[in-house]
């Protein structure tokens, strides 16, 4: 029964994979009403995180089988790659202590917080159509022992952060089965594939969004969603920059660069980087070069790009970002959310993403249904910092005077560390696991004065 539920889901996917071109044609002509919705979105976003909603609980709860007396509740979470594992392992810390049993996929850090992990899907993060081929194997395996666990461990609760990849396949398992499904970290269909949310709205039951806009567009879409604030500022919290350290940064003018934290990514953005280095380091000769990065992963490819460059004078260093975020004059960032996390330490900075290859500048220009591709300007609802998407080499000569711009005291820095306070305060205050964690007791042990 399970290797037929397998097979099912496999063709299912595929069939999905190959008429995504058919589906993106059907999508264009109606892109300037998915536009539109985007934008009503953006305009009518919460500027605090709400209390979690009764009916959002109460459609969760309807949905759990009653338990035997003195047994604990069973409390299943997911994570596919790194990022989601660490905003996984705070939900199972914040738990702690709870009469809930908790067991995962995810890898060392829900291990040491305390879950049982049933298959380590973190320590093998698959990312795009390439990725799924090669990993194909991996992933069978991983929804085999889903589905197993489905039917003789039925979990009361299952949380998916992020990944929605592999995360949606197994919420469609879980919704035929009337399985709760709560989806922690929404995807960004708002910007990219929106035709995806029909198949959302029927496999998750609600989702928990960490940008003040999502809610609105999620709701707008038929799927209960409940912002919890951005995990970032719980981090900025729990770890703020060392003032001594960043003090040291701070003694010598420094550009921070942040390629990227994928390889592809780093390959792409990272020499145009460090040819506008370079030029800045003309006007500005005592210029310190950074590149902090976290994973040791990705030191193989910088070192090979840094040496291919000849950019002996950048820093590559290893640890914490937040001492050079915050202490840094300027960072020069890949859209993604190293940029929105410079943006909170109130650091000027200027995003950029070099496209490769004409399809994803096609759909660049056709398909996104944001205005802006920079999480603050899309939390502000404007311009706040410059940003740079583009294909060809001589885009980097605009990326220059914006970094030129913004170097320098003036209208344009003033500006920019203004709307930087205004992001920050939109995003509301610390304390979105605390949120998601009062929503999942309020599901699971009946908490429902704190709903």
């Amino acid at each position: 029964m399970i290797a037929l539920q397998i097979s099912i889901a496999l063709v299912r996917e595929l069939l999905r994979a190959l008429f995504t071109p058919f589906r993106l044609l059907a999508y264009l002509p109606m892109r300037h009403s998915w536009q539109r919705i985007a934008a009503d979105a953006l305009r009518q976003a919460n500027e605090q995180p709400d209390p979690p909603p009764i009916e959002l609980v109460r459609k969760l709860r309807a949905k759990t089988r009653s338990r035997a007396t003195g047994t604990k509740a069973h409390l299943f979470i997911s994570a596919g790659e790194a990022s989601g594992e660490g905003h996984a392992m705070r939900l199972v810390q914040a738990l702690q202590g709870e009469p809930i049993r908790l067991t995962a996929f995810g890898g060392e850090k829900l291990q040491s917080a305390g879950a049982t992990i049933r298959f380590p899907l973190s320590e093998h993060a698959v990312m795009g159509f390439i990725g799924v081929l090669q990993k194909m194997p991996l992933i069978v395996r991983a929804y085999g022992n889903f589905l197993r666990m489905l039917r003789d461990d039925r979990p009361d609760l299952v949380v998916l952060v992020d990944y929605p990849g592999l995360h949606l396949v197994m919420a469609k398992a879980c919704h035929r089965l009337g399985v709760p499904v709560l989806h922690y970290v929404a995807p960004q269909y708002w910007a990219w594939g929106p035709w995806r949310m029909r198949r959302y709205r029927r496999s998750v039951d609600a989702t928990l969004t960490i940008l003040p806009f999502e809610t609105t567009f999620f709701r707008k879409l038929g799927v209960p969603a409940y912002y919890i604030g951005h995990p970032l500022l719980d981090e900025l919290q729990r770890a703020p920059a060392d003032p001594i350290a960043v003090a040291s940064v701070k003694a010598k003018p420094t550009l921070c660069l942040l390629p990227g934290s994928r390889r592809s990514e780093i390959e792409a953005n990272l020499p145009g980087m460090l040819r506008t280095a370079e030029r800045l380091r003309a006007l500005v000769p005592d210029l310190r070069v950074v590149l902090p990065h976290r994973d040791p992963r990705r030191t193989p490819t910088i070192r090979a790009l840094l040496e291919k460059h000849h950019a002996v004078f950048v820093e590559h260093q290893h640890g914490p970002l937040a001492p050079w975020l915050k202490g840094a004059r300027l960072v020069l960032a890949k859209s993604g959310t190293g940029s929105l996390e410079a943006c909170l330490h109130g650091t000027p900075v200027v995003v950029v993403y070099q496209l490769r290859g004409l399809l994803s500048t096609i759909g660049y220009h056709n398909i996104l249904s944001v205005p802006y591709i920079a999480a603050a300007n899309l939390i502000a609802n404007r311009l706040v910092i410059p940003e740079f998407c583009f294909h060809r080499s001589e885009g980097w000569d605009r990326v220059f005077a914006a970094v030129q711009d913004l170097w320098h005291d003036g209208s344009a820095r003033d500006a920019c560390c203004q709307g930087l306070d205004a992001v920050r305060k939109r995003l509301g205050k610390p304390g979105a696991t605390d949120r998601a964690a009062t929503l999942i007791r309020a599901v699971l042990l009946g908490e429902q004065e704190n709903a």
